[in-house]
Order: structure tokens, then C-alpha cells, then sequence
């Protein structure tokens, strides 16, 4: 039997053939660890590192370190692509454009290639998103130099020029993207609206809070830069754009957020329009709230204008003597009369006085108050409880009731019903971090007087002197009546509903304003009823609508030229929708005017 014995020792030619093939092997991994070394240590290391940093810190908008981190990069690399590529993302964010494009050439120039590192897709989408046009026309512009295919960026680049008008470039480029891409859904959507657009020759940028459009760009030669839908009616609040005579209103204020998107505002057009009928040919303005949310519903002014014809009835309009330039809701103040007396009474309540203490009292037309003849509209006769003071409209009653408060106390309740504060209908822009201001000029309550006829001036909401005035804008009488409606709660008035970029894309939407406590619940109630009685048997009768329970007070105060008519209102008063302020500016007394348009506007608004 053969045996067969272990070998226990390769041959030399196996164990030298091992020993070279460990050997290549190990040269090779050597070669390529070295090079891997030599490529990311050092100065490729380095200026991987700070690449990657600076693009951190950009997204993070550390903008100053980012500037610095590629920098560093370029002094490691001089003309390194990826670093200049970084470059212009940072002009872009600044707004620097001419500098942004040509270090995007030179990146260009000096051999960039589409990388992960850099996607100006996504960067041009996060600007599209946020109404950020030129800079989104730059990203987009970058990334196609890079993949002139890329249907994403084509996309981008066409919603670009739809945003500035340039309907032909859009179209182009939705086209483009399509034919790269023919499933692509929001391009063929685009591509659709912009040449229907094309076809109209008109783009609508305004919209009321229904989405009916208020106003339009023109594209057709010939014709008006811009086209305002509602005319005179929304002339105050929307405003012009005149090459010649500037911006005003809405134009003026959101001048750079109206290209490219839509602006949607609080005010109904239907609203709005029949305000405009029923007001007819007085003088004066109304505003209309919701009183809960704040919203501005309808706002008008008048005397007023066409702003389609702004540069055409220039010197007309402004050699009115009527000033129909001025929005008489936010650009005029006028004293208030006997809509302050909400102001009074709330007071009155609000200091646990009783009514025992003060009344009844003798109203004879007139009395004497330190030496000075103190006027009432009418002879009350005996006024025996502050609701009659408030169904006569009783100056002397107020007077008296004034007297048990004290300047001090009705300078208080004066500050908490907004007098002698700013209040602005615009909206800060957490985005951009900056506050576009609708400013409303300030009302103003005396907050010192001299004898009690000038505190009995004050308690009836009259001006006590010419140095010393008491005055009030008809928004700001419209936020009385709200405070009321919401049981003694205050919310911030606002006209900006929402703004959503050229794909619909919401940019910014407003919300009603923390709910701030003015006067207690308990009060408001009591004043909602007295308001009830002042329509419903009081001098605001000429108010009442079958069918409906309107809280309202009337006022008459002075003007230059004769008598200033107001009535404050809320309905339906048990669950109110709208808070509404008349003021007919020099036109008469406010329940023979105002209180009759408060009727018609409501008996529209039921409709």
C-alpha cells in the first residue's frame, strides 16, 4: 500500500509567485492610498473643506462667513470654479446682480461642471417660491449653462418671465421644458395660462378677498400701462402708477411685491361697489369691518377720481378744491361729536359709578359750565338715566357724567380705545424682515383741559379748543363700533389678505392680531343694548331695517364749513358681521345723513 506523505513546504517557484503577487498588490493599494492622500490632504484637502463650508454657511445665511470660506478656497485655488460658483450665490442672495453674473461667467469660463455641490435648481426654486424673481432668474440661468437640458431649470427660467410680463420668453421656456420633458404637469398648466394671456393681452395682478379681479397689466400697445377694474370706486384704496405723477395707494406701498404675483386684499368688490352707489354725491368716506378678524371689508372715499385717467384729468383733480386725492378713512381727522360717547359711558360703567349719582339732570338746551355757554342739540327737558342720554344724544347729560370721571380717567379709556396711538392696516414681512406700512393718520384725544366746560367739551366728544383738538379718522370710528361688536375686544384692522407667487404658491398670508382686551365684557354688553335702543327708538331711527337689529350712535360735530354727519354701527347686533363708520364730511347732521346710508348699505348687505 502506498503511502502518501503531508507536504509541508511550497516548491521555490509557488512561494516566490506568491511573494510577487503580494507584492503588486501591494504597490497598487500603496499607489492608490497615495494618491488618495496626496489628493485630500494638503491644499486640495483645504479647499474641499472650506467648499463645503461655505455652501453650509449659505444655507445657514451666514453670508459674511460664507464670502470668507470661498475665498479662502480661490486663495488655494486661484479661478477654482466651485469657489467663484460660490461666489455668485452670494451676490445673488445680496441682490448684487452685475456682480453675480459675471462670476457665474467666469465659473463658467473656468471649467465648471455640473456637481452635487452646488444645485442652483434648488436655490432658483426656493427664490421662485418666494416671489424672489431676478434672483430666481439667475439660479435658473446658472443651472442651464450647466445642463442646457434639465427641464426643471427650463421651468423655473419660463415662470421667471411669465413673473415680469414677458410672456414670449415664458412660453419659450415652458415649451422647452416640455419637450424634455412631456409628462411635466405645471409646465403644460404655465404654458397654457401664459398664452391664453397672450391672448387677452392683459395679466391681473389685484384681487378682492373673493378672487374677483380688481386690477390688470396691460401687454397691448396703445393702451393704459395698467387697467383698474372698479374704477373710482376702488381708486382711494388700490390707487394709481403713473410714469408722470408716481404711485399712490396699494401701488405705492406694495410696489415691490406687485410684479410677478398676485395680491389678494380683505375688501368684497360687492361691498365696495355698494357703498360707492349709496353714498351718491356726498362728501366723506365708510368703512365697513369684520369685526372679528379685522379685515377691512370696504373702504371709500369721496370725492374720488378715475385712476385709469390719472394722467389725463391731472390738473382737474388737483385743482379740485374738493381734494379728491385725500382718502378721507385715513387721511383726514375730524371730531367726533356723539360717537364718543361710547368712549364716555364705557368709562363711566368701567368705574363701577352709579347712575344715581348723577342723574337725573336738567337739560335746557344750554348751560353754563366756568363762565362759557355749554350747547345740547335739543332741549332734553329731565334726563333720568344714561340709557335716555344715550336715545337723545344728550350733550349735558355726557357733561355731567364727564364731570364724575375726571380728565384722567377719560384719558385713560381714550388710550385704550386707540387715541393718540399709531395704527397701521399693512403687515410685516417675516420673510424679507421688513414691515410694509399702510399709515392712517393719528387720532387725538385731549388729554388736558382747563375748566370743566372744556372737560364737558371733552366728554361729548367735542374739541374743547383750537390748541387742544379732539379728533378721530372715520377707520378709527369704525374700530369704536368694532370694540363694542366683540364684547369689549380689540383686533388690529388689516387690508393685505394674502400674496401668492406667478404659480398661485402662498408667500404671505395675514392673520387677524392677537384679540386685545379694551373694555370688559360686561360693559360692551350693556353699551350693545343702549346702541340697540338708539336705532331701534332712539335718534337713530332713520337706521332701522325690518328684519334686522342694528346697534348704531349718531354724532354731529363741527367742520370748517358746516356740520359733520356720523353714525357708528354694528349688525346683526346679537352675532355681528360687519362694524361700519359713516362720516358725510360737511354734509349735516348724522341722523338725518348718515344714519339713512347706514339703512340702505345694510338692507344691500342682507340681500
Amino acid at each position: 500500500m502506498k503511502v502518501f506523505k503531508p507536504i509541508d513546504h511550497l516548491s521555490d517557484s509557488d512561494y516566490y509567485k506568491k511573494k510577487r503577487i503580494k507584492l503588486i498588490l501591494f504597490i497598487v493599494v500603496g499607489v492608490i492610498f497615495g494618491y488618495f492622500i496626496f489628493y485630500f490632504s494638503g491644499k486640495n484637502l483645504k479647499h474641499f473643506i472650506y467648499i463645503k463650508s461655505g455652501i453650509s454657511n449659505f444655507e445657514k445665511g451666514k453670508l459674511s462667513y460664507a464670502m470668507s470660506d470661498f475665498n479662502k478656497a480661490l486663495n488655494i485655488k486661484p479661478n477654482s470654479p466651485i469657489a467663484l460658483d460660490g461666489l455668485g450665490l452670494i451676490y445673488v442672495k445680496q441682490g448684487d446682480y452685475e456682480k453675480a453674473i459675471k462670476i457665474y461667467t467666469e465659473a463658467i469660463a473656468a471649467g465648471l461642471k455640473s456637481n452635487s455641490l452646488i444645485n442652483h435648481v434648488k436655490y432658483g426654486n426656493i427664490y421662485l417660491d418666494n416671489g424672489f424673481y431676478k434672483k430666481a432668474e439667475l439660479e435658473f440661468t446658472q443651472a442651464i449653462r450647466l445642463k442646457n437640458t434639465d427641464s426643471k431649470a427650463l421651468f423655473g427660467l419660463g415662470c421667471c418671465y411669465h413673473a415680469f410680463g414677458n410672456l414670449n420668453q415664458a412660453i419659450n421656456y415652458y415649451t422647452k421644458a416640455l419637450t424634455y420633458n412631456p409628462k411635466f404637469t405645471p409646465a403644460r398648466k404655465n404654458l397654457s395660462i401664459a398664452e391664453e394671456e397672450k391672448n387677452k393681452g392683459a395679466i391681473y395682478y389685484l384681487y378682492d378677498r373673493n378672487g374677483e379681479p380688481l386690477a390688470r397689466y396691460n401687454l397691448l400697445s396703445g393702451e393704459n400701462k395698467k387697467t383698474y377694474l372698479l374704477d373710482f370706486r376702488t381708486a382711494h384704496v388700490i390707487g394709481f402708477d403713473s410714469e408722470k405723477h408716481g404711485k399712490y395707494g396699494i401701488e405705492k406701498y406694495l410696489e415691490q411685491y406687485l410684479q410677478g404675483n398676485k395680491i389678494y386684499l380683505t375688501i368684497d368688490s360687492h361691498i365696495q361697489q355698494t357703498v360707492a352707489k349709496i353714498m351718491g354725491w356726498y362728501k366723506g368716506a365708510i368703512v365697513i369691518l369684520n369685526p372679528a378678524t379685522g379685515e377691512i371689508l370696504a373702504i371709500y372715499s369721496q370725492p374720488t377720481f378715475n385712476p385709469n385717467n390719472i394722467d389725463k384729468d391731472w390738473n382737474k383733480i388737483i385743482n379740485n378744491t374738493n381734494k379728491p386725492l385725500i382718502n378721507r378713512a385715513i387721511e383726514k381727522l375730524y371730531e367726533p361729536g356723539s360717537i364718543a360717547k361710547v368712549l364716555t359711558i364705557s368709562a363711566f360703567y368701567e368705574n363701577g359709578l352709579k347712575e344715581n349719582d348723577v342723574f337725573p339732570i336738567r337739560c335746557g338746551g344750554s348751560t353754563m359750565f366756568s363762565n362759557k355757554p355749554f350747547w345740547c342739540w335739543d332741549k332734553h327737558g329731565k334726563v333720568k338715566s344714561i340709557e335716555q342720554a344715550i336715545e337723545t344724544s344728550c350733550n349735558i347729560a355726557s357733561a355731567y357724567m364727564g364731570f364724575s370721571l375726571g380728565i384722567n380717567v377719560l384719558s385713560e379709556f381714550a388710550n385704550r380705545f386707540g387715541f393718540n396711538r399709531d395704527i397701521d392696516i399693512g403687515f410685516y414681512d417675516p420673510l424679507r424682515k421688513e414691515k410694509i406700512s399702510i399709515p392712517i393718520y393719528k387720532s387725538i384725544f385731549p388729554t388736558e383741559v382747563k375748566d370743566k366746560f372744556e372737560l364737558a367739551q371733552v366728554a361729548s366728544g367735542l374739541t374743547p379748543s383750537k390748541q387742544n383738538p379732539y379728533l378721530i379718522t372715520p377707520l378709527h370710528a369704525a374700530i369704536l363700533a368694532q370694540i363694542i361688536a366683540n364684547n369689549g375686544f380689540y383686533v388690529n384692522p388689516y387690508i393685505i389678505k394674502e400674496i401668492r407667487n406667478i404659480n398661485g404658491k402662498l408667500i404671505y398670508k395675514n392673520t387677524m392680531s392677537e384679540p386685545k382686551r379694551v373694555i370688559s365684557s360686561t360693559t360692551a354688553v350693556k353699551i350693545k343694548s343702549l346702541m340697540e335702543r338708539v336705532v331701534q327708538e332712539g335718534i337713530g331711527k332713520k337706521a332701522k331695517v325690518k328684519g334686522l337689529i342694528i346697534a348704531g350712535k349718531t354724532g354731529t360735530s363741527g367742520g370748517s364749513k358746516g356740520l359733520n354727519a356720523w353714525f357708528i354701527s354694528f349688525a346683526p347686533s346679537d352675532k355681528p358681521e360687519y362694524a361700519m363708520a359713516i362720516l358725510c364730511d360737511e354734509e349735516g347732521k348724522g341722523m338725518t345723513i348718515a344714519a339713512p346710508i347706514a339703512a340702505e348699505i345694510y338692507k344691500a348687505l342682507l340681500k
